[in-house]
């Protein structure tokens, strides 16, 4: 029999939960530091206050000294599209354009920095900050700009997007004016000028017609994390959301899954469903119209098209997680889930902006997981009361009502749209802008750790005996500085998954080195992206 090697770790301030004494949804109150843990192999063994005891020392083959830092349980990003991290390097950076000038010039940039590329494709632009009127950017736009390749840029939200009439044309769709652009189909939307003819904007599901020629995205990426996991060559937790198609025998480019599985670091169990677009591109769907507006949003799936996916996805043993971001969105995929027979297996609502009571309640009784992304509260703050009705404001964004109700929430990043920084997530958690900063909203530190720690299977989250060796080292006491440093860069200093230490702030680049890409590299409502060197996406 193998007696795996004891580490003994000393000197540190070590993260302790209270116990748990209510809901899995209510918060945990921090229990104060403990000075010292050991691990075996994967695993936590031992925790204690004050001095090491010898007998403690004399078994451990490895001591590390944590100087004094604070050691947090490992995070996790509970919404990340890690792939189209690396994918977006490569677009024009339209993040923070101010003017249909500064658009195009961004593009004739790229265009002569990359004169092979086939299509020029963006990322970043938002109408709001183009003109004071907040006008969408056109076809004649994109046709002016001096170059002969298509041109597909979208919106940061990724559910809108504007192309020229080249990529219209490669697309294989007609530019002229025709009744079928003026009506919705399958949970997509063609803007069309007076005339009827194409604009060149594209929402939801008619992106996917342009989109296709473009890029492939992160929904068929389980070959590369097999052979990552397969090679050891995988440093962190990875839980996969392939898309619902990959299991719907229904899809014409259905790829075979087969069942969940876990594999280590690999976790496939639950596949992926939109319900609708998004707040800013205003195709989230909502129960009642956008302000001074008769619009409201677009549902992707009918009823029955919703309901008869996730029954699919269930038979074939997946959890689902499906985005649903207007309360619209929200109370169809909700009453979808109630008629899965046998029931449904914890399902996550991802976003879940705007709600409502009825809806939480809902939630609760279906034990929803809320998938919810803390720093949309912070980006979304400059225009939501420009697009909400006054009257969605107050279960907007209500991350504390939904943990009163007994929703679970776990905290994510829907990286590259935000930065995939947890401590930045914890942060936004922790302070709100208007006209969404109701401080009932507001988390203490404690539950804005949570967030990124606990609510998964009961081997993660805690630095205490018995749960996994996935835990990070802090330079600053968040706790006596009041999170203030939670946002410096210098905070992270060691992360360890599994007790194997995967990244150490001494021997790799700072944050502010060019594998943390800077704001010249991949975009985001919150500025500069930092990739982040935790334990989990």
């Amino acid at each position: 029999m193998t007696t795996e090697a004891t580490t003994l770790y000393e000197n540190g301030l070590v993260w302790q939960w209270m116990p748990r004494t209510g809901r899995p949804s209510e918060p945990r109150d921090f229990a104060g530091y403990a000075s010292w843990f050991t691990t075996s192999g994967e695993t936590i063994s031992a925790v204690g206050h004050g001095a090491v005891p010898q007998d403690v020392r004399a078994l451990a083959a490895t001591v590390v000294d944590l100087q004094g830092h604070a050691v947090l349980p490992g995070l996790q990003d509970s919404h990340i599209h890690l792939y189209h991290m690396g994918e977006v390097a490569h677009y024009v950076d339209l993040r923070g354009t101010s003017s249909f000038d500064d658009l195009s010039a961004r593009v004739m940039v790229h265009a002569a920095k990359f004169p092979l590329a086939d299509w020029l494709v963006g990322f970043g632009w938002e109408q709001d900050k183009l003109s004071s009127c907040a006008r969408y950017p056109s076809r004649a736009d994109l046709d002016a700009i001096p170059v002969s390749r298509p041109i597909y840029l979208w919106r940061t939200c990724f559910h809108i997007a504007v192309v020229n009439s080249k990529a219209l044309a490669v697309a294989g769709l007609d530019i002229s004016p025709h009744p079928a652009w003026t009506q919705p189909v399958a949970g997509g939307v063609v803007d069309v000028d007076g005339d009827g003819v194409p604009t060149g904007i594209l929402r939801e599901s008619y992106i996917v017609e342009t989109s296709d020629a473009v890029h492939t995205n992160d929904a068929h990426c389980l070959p590369l994390y097999r052979a990552l996991q397969a090679s050891g060559q995988l440093p962190l937790r990875v839980y996969l959301t392939p898309d619902q198609h990959e299991v719907d025998p229904r899809h014409s480019r259905r790829d075979v899954l087969g069942p969940p599985f876990q594999d280590n670091l690999l976790t496939v169990d639950r596949v992926k469903l939109f319900g609708d677009g998004s707040l800013g591109a205003e195709t989230a769907a909502l129960r009642q119209p956008y302000r001074d507006s008769t619009n409201k949003g677009v549902l992707v799936h009918s009823d029955a098209d919703l309901a008869d996916r996730i029954q699919i996805a269930t038979d074939a043993g997946y959890r689902v997680e499906i985005h649903a971001i207007g309360d619209g969105a929200a109370a169809q995929v909700l009453a979808a889930m109630a008629t899965v027979e046998g029931g449904i297996d914890r399902p996550l609502l991802t976003h879940c902006q705007i709600l409502g009571p009825d809806l939480l309640e809902k939630m609760a009784a279906l034990n929803v997981v809320a998938n919810i992304q803390p720093s949309f509260v912070v980006t979304d703050a400059a225009f939501a009361a420009k697009r909400l009705p006054p009257a969605l404001l107050p279960y907007s964004y209500c991350w504390q009502k939904m943990t009163r109700a007994g929703v679970v929430c776990a905290g994510g990043s829907d990286a590259p749209i935000e930065t995939s920084n947890p401590f930045q997530g914890m942060y936004d958690a922790m302070h709100r802008r208007a006209p969404l900063d109701d401080p009932r909203e507001c988390f203490a530190f404690p539950h804005a750790l949570q967030l990124y720690t606990l609510n998964e299977e009961a081997r993660l989250g805690e630095l205490a005996p018995g749960f996994q060796a996935d835990f990070v080292v802090v330079k600053y006491d968040l706790v006596a500085n009041d999170a203030s440093k939670l946002l410096a860069n210098d905070l992270l200093q060691r992360v360890f998954v599994q007790g194997i230490e995967r990244y150490n702030a001494t021997t790799r680049p700072p944050v502010s080195s060019p594998l943390a890409i800077q704001a010249s590299g991949l975009p985001g409502k919150n500025g500069q992206i930092r990739i982040c060197r935790c334990c989990r996406v």
